[in-house]
This record gives C-alpha cells, structure tokens and sequence, in this order.
C-alpha cells in the first residue's frame, strides 16, 4: 500500500496518509467509546485510543484492504486496552469511582448503572464480548471476527458474562 496513490470520489489523488487519516477520522469516535466502556475511564480511553492510532499507523502497510481497516482498528483498539488493564493488573473498581471526578463521563456513567457496575465486575473476556454485543451492537460474528475467536468462543463468553449478570442483578437482566 505505501508508495501507492488512492483516487477520491472527486477524483483527487491521495496518497497512503490521506487514506488512512480518513479511515481513522471515521472510527475513532466509536474506538473511544469503545475503551471508555472497557476501562471505565475517560482520560484512560483518550490515551489507548492515541496509543492504537500510533500502532496502526505503524502497521498501515500491513493493511491490505481498506475495507478492513474498522475490525483491524477495533481489535488494536481492545488489545490496547488489555494491555493497559494488564500492566493496572485489575479492571476498573467500578464500585470506587465516587471518587472519579463528574467530567469522567465513562467512569460516572458505568458508576451510576447499577448494570454498569455489574459489567465492570466481570472478567476482561467476559466484559470485552458483553461492551462489543450491547454497547457497539455488534454481531456475534463480527465480535468473533474482530476477536480473532471461533463463534463458539464468543458464544460460551457471552453466556457465562449473562449468567454472572443474572446471579448478580436478579430478574432485571433478561436474556439477550
């Protein structure tokens, strides 16, 4: 892909920058949403979504289809994140974040919701299935597409991630 030249829709020549610029500009809003709701922090989400913008950069050669490019930014955008919550070595204490300041829109939010409070006590597998098929209303073939993992994975997180909700929550969780 480098060296080569895109044409627009008007017809101008763009180049490998431009392309992925515009693929960035288009998905970054949901890749903040999407590790806000992981990590339960706003400034947190602002810094894994910069940091996944400089990795894919780095690795837009190995793109090979623009098309491609949501899912390819989005699994950078959750390992990112899974780094982060790894080197916290815990998820977000949900439960603490009376003392996160109002401006925090994730962590006030997720704080305020008492199923909000649930999903932030699930596991990081459990709660990376449950964010991509309610929160990014996605498929269950496009999270196993995303993940890398067989439909059957998905499937079998999803379950047990509702099943804890359930045993938690009570009645108020419904299946999905």
């Amino acid at each position: 892909m480098e060296g080569q030249l895109l044409v627009t829709e008007t017809g101008a020549r763009s180049g490998p920058r431009d392309a992925y610029v515009a693929a960035a500009e288009a998905n970054v809003d949901d890749a903040y949403r999407l590790a806000g709701y992981l990590l339960g922090d706003a400034a947190e989400a602002q810094d894994a979504v910069q940091e996944a913008l400089v990795k894919a950069w780095r690795n837009w050669s190995s793109l090979r289809d623009i098309e491609a490019f949501r899912p390819w930014f989005k699994r950078i955008v959750i390992n990112v994140c899974y780094d982060r919550m790894r080197s916290r070595r815990t998820i977000v204490d949900l439960e603490a974040a009376s003392e996160v300041e109002a401006a925090d829109t994730f962590a006030a939010m997720l704080a305020g919701d008492e199923v909000g409070r649930a999903v932030g006590r699930l596991g990081r597998d459990q709660r990376t299935v449950v964010v991509l098929r309610f929160w990014s209303d996605m498929t269950l073939e496009q999270i196993g597409e995303t993940l890398r993992l067989p439909l059957g994975t998905v499937k079998s997180r999803l379950h047990y991630a509702l099943r804890a909700l359930r045993a938690e929550l009570g009645d108020s969780v419904n299946e999905a």
